[in-house]
C-alpha cells in the first residue's frame, strides 16, 4: 500500500506509560544510528554503499556505547547487515551475539547513490512528497523502505516481550519506525533529521507503541 499507513492492527494508540518506574511491562527498541563514514563526511548520499566508519565515526560509536549503557540494560542486539552499522555495534561494545536483520539496511538510492546530499535530497523530497511509491532508477521507494522497516520493528517487538533491544541501523529505517510509532506514514520520514550515532527509543506498552526519545546526542560535542 504505497505511502499509506499499515493495516489498522499495526497502528499505535496513544496511551501513557505505567506510573511505577519499577514495572517491566514494556518492550523497548533503542534505535542507534551508525557513526560517520567518508561518504557522510563528504555529504554524499549513502545507501547500499558498504563503507567502514572513519576516525570520527569510530569515536562516535564508542561514545554511543557508553551512552547506551548509562541509560539502558540491553537484552539483545539486532543490526543492519551494512558494515558501518556492524562496526558501530562492535565499537560500542555490543559485538557479541548480534542478530543481523536485512530489513534494517539503509535504502538503495540507485542512480543517486554517491551524489551530493543537498542536490539529491531536494530531488527526492519533491518526488516522494508527490508520490512515496516513486523509486529512482535502480533504487527503492520511500513506501517500500517504510513497510520493510516497520515490519522488522513489529517482529522485534513481538519476539522480545519485556526486553530492551538495541537496534543499530540507518537514518531512514529509524525515521520510518519513529513515524510509525507516532501514527504517521512513509511521508513522515521526510520531516525528520537524525544525527550520526544518535539514539531514538520506541516502546511497546501493550497494545500501544509510543515514542520515548528522538535524536538523542550520544557523542561528546
Amino acid at each position: 500500500m504505497p505511502g499509506g499507513s499499515l493495516p489498522s492492527s499495526s497502528e499505535p494508540a496513544v496511551v501513557g506509560l505505567p506510573s511505577s518506574p519499577g514495572q517491566r511491562s514494556e518492550t523497548y527498541l533503542v534505535l542507534l544510528r551508525h557513526g560517520r563514514t567518508e561518504l557522510n563526511r563528504q555529504r554524499l548520499l549513502q545507501g547500499s554503499s558498504d563503507l567502514p566508519l572513519d576516525d570520527l565515526g569510530r569515536r562516535q560509536a564508542a561514545e554511543a556505547g557508553n551512552y547506551v549503557r548509562r541509560h539502558w540494560e540491553i537484552d539483545k542486539v539486532v543490526c543492519s547487515p551494512r558494515r558501518r552499522a556492524r562496526e558501530t555495534v562492535a565499537l560500542a561494545g555490543f559485538g557479541e551475539d548480534v542478530a543481523i536483520e536485512d530489513r534494517l539496511a539503509e535504502m538503495d538510492y540507485g542512480r543517486l547513490e554517491g551524489t551530493p546530499v543537498p542536490v539529491a535530497s531536494g530531488e527526492l523530497f519533491d518526488a516522494w512528497s508527490a508520490d512515496p511509491a516513486y523509486a529512482p532508477a535502480g533504487g527503492e521507494s520511500l513506501a517500500s523502505l517504510y513497510e520493510r522497516s516497520v515490519r522488522a520493528a513489529e517482529d522485534l517487538l513481538a519476539a522480545s516481550p519485556n526486553q530492551t533491544v538495541l537496534v543499530c541501523s540507518h537514518a531512514n529505517p529509524i525515521k520510518a519506525i519513529v513515524s510509525w510509532a507516532l501514527g504517521g506514514t512513509a511521508s513522515g520520514i521526510l520531516r525528520m533529521y537524525l544525527r550520526q550515532a544518535s539514539v531514538s527509543v520506541v516502546a511497546q506498552v501493550p497494545p500501544a507503541v509510543v515514542l520515548l526519545g528522538f535524536n538523542e546526542r550520544t557523542e561528546v560535542p
